[in-house]
């Protein structure tokens, strides 16, 4: 009796959470469809607000956090894209994290952060900290340096690259 109620429990769980995800991903395209009607900005920007909110931890959730840090970029309200992008780096699936750490390293860029995002590519690199693969964080650190005037550094950072390929790479 005990072990159909767990079974009975659990299935349970497990219908609710289907449901739930389903319904997710249909406030995901409703949102998305939305976004692609000029001049509904607002309303798009609230479906997504709504979706991250209502269903909190799902795969839409985090998708949700990357097309609203797009939304946000696109409007030039880029605090409000950096701190979506950076919390779905920090805490979304692995996919979608590695989308939105480079989403952060081409807004570094445009925003002129190049000490910073060579400081913060290089702490990526040493601590293993992160969704992208290491050869893109060292590709993307020697761009960076070389921006930065530092081409020695990048050069080192090239040529170690061309004689190491094929070592582990780094991914949570």
């Amino acid at each position: 009796m005990a072990l159909l109620l767990v079974v009975l429990v659990a299935g349970a769980f497990w219908a609710s959470r289907l449901v739930r995800d389903s319904s997710a991903e249909a406030a995901l395209d409703n949102a998305l469809v939305t976004s692609r009607i000029p001049g509904r900005t607002e309303e798009t920007r609230r479906r997504f607000e709504s979706l991250i909110e209502d269903y909190r931890g799902s795969r839409a959730a985090w998708a949700a956090h990357g097309y609203l840090a797009a939304l946000e970029a696109a409007n030039d309200r880029l605090a409000e894209a950096r701190a979506l992008w950076e919390r779905l780096a920090e805490g979304g699936p692995a996919d979608l994290a590695a989308d939105a750490e480079m989403s952060l390293i081409h807004l570094d860029r445009e925003e002129g952060r190049l000490e910073d995002l060579a400081d913060r590519l290089e702490n990526l690199i040493e601590d293993g900290d992160s969704s992208l693969p290491e050869d893109v964080l060292l590709f993307e650190l020697a761009q960076t340096l070389e921006q930065l005037g530092r081409h020695e550094e990048a050069r080192r950072i090239k040529r170690f690259e061309e004689v190491a390929p094929e070592r582990p790479r780094v991914q949570r």
